[in-house]
This record gives structure tokens, sequence and C-alpha cells, in this order.
């Protein structure tokens, strides 16, 4: 008499599953970028100019015409966009990218308003550029200084690598073995 019935073979399978993360440390480039970031806000509310003249008084046709009559749009809109770069640039991995452009940038338009005004200034007699700035522009300044370098040093994000493995034993497929009893 025959007897049958499904035995199954049993199999090992092993998998390994490797992860990558970033992990924030403190690094020389992140420290700069928040402090770039910090003095650029910062120099958006403190006078540029004597006399209480803040970023949101100059107009941005100012930067290219120092003749210009126009109000609005104000120097803001390029100084909050910059302040953006930089603060993004300074808390995302791989992205010091951002904080050199927002450097330069905050540059260019400290320059630019520096050399406009040097220019209306060079209209009056005995007026000098230094007795004109005052204390925001400085600051503006060295932060976008600060932004540019900081986006030249490394910024402190690492990447954290590491991997799990497991093994589990599956059947795989289904045989049938026959037992003759020979009886």
């Amino acid at each position: 008499m025959a007897s049958t019935h499904p035995v199954g073979r049993m199999g090992r399978r092993d998998r390994r599953i490797e992860r990558a993360s970033w992990t924030p440390t403190l690094g020389p480039g992140m420290v700069l970028g928040a402090v770039a970031t910090i003095g650029l806000i910062v120099a958006m509310f403190m006078s540029w100019r004597t006399t209480s003249i803040h970023p949101s008084d100059i107009p941005l046709a100012f930067l290219f015409d120092d003749s210009t009559t126009a109000n609005d749009p104000s120097i803001l809109l390029l100084l909050i966009p910059m302040a953006v770069l930089l603060g993004l640039g300074t808390v995302l991995p791989q992205a010091s990218a951002a904080r050199v452009i927002g450097g330069l940038g905050t540059i260019a338009v400290v320059t630019l308003f520096g050399v406009q005004l040097q220019q209306a200034l060079d209209k009056l007699p005995g007026a000098d550029l230094g007795d004109a700035l005052d204390t925001g522009f400085y600051v503006a300044a060295i932060a976008g200084l600060f932004g540019l370098v900081s986006g030249l040093l490394p910024s402190g994000w690492a990447e954290r690598r590491w991997s799990e493995s497991d093994s589990t034993v599956e059947p795989r497929d289904e045989e049938v073995v026959t037992y003759d009893r020979g009886v």
C-alpha cells in the first residue's frame, strides 16, 4: 500500500539592505553660514545711510541709477531672497552652492549701493561716502563676505551609511513524496 503526502523543501534566503542618510554635525561652513544669515537679516532692519535710511526706503532702481525718482520696489526685493539662500544653504546637506550664491548676491547689492551712493555724493561738494554710510551697510557687507566664505568651507553634514541583513528560511516548491510500504 502506498501513501503520498506533500513535503516542502526548505530554502534559505539572505537579504542585505544598505541605507544612507545625512546627519548634521557642527561644521565651520554651517556655523559661518548661520552667522551670515543672521547678520543679513539684522542688516535689513538697520539703517544703511545716515539720517536713518533703511533698506526698505532705498528703491531697487537706485542700484542702477543714482538719480532715480522711483520709490518702489525696495532693495529688500533682492536682500530677502539672498537671506533665504543663505539660510537654506546652512540647513540643507550638500547646499554650499546656495551659500556662495547668497553671499555673492549680497556683496553685489552692497557694492552697487555703495557705488551709486558715491556717484550721488560726488555731485555734492565736501560729501564723503564714509560719512554717509551707516552700520547696516557694513553689517550686510560682512554678512555677504561670511556667506561667500562659508560656502567654501565644509558644511558639517556627514553621510551616515549602515546595512541591515536578515536571513529567512522559507519553503521552496512543494513536492509530493510517495512511500511504498511493500505490504
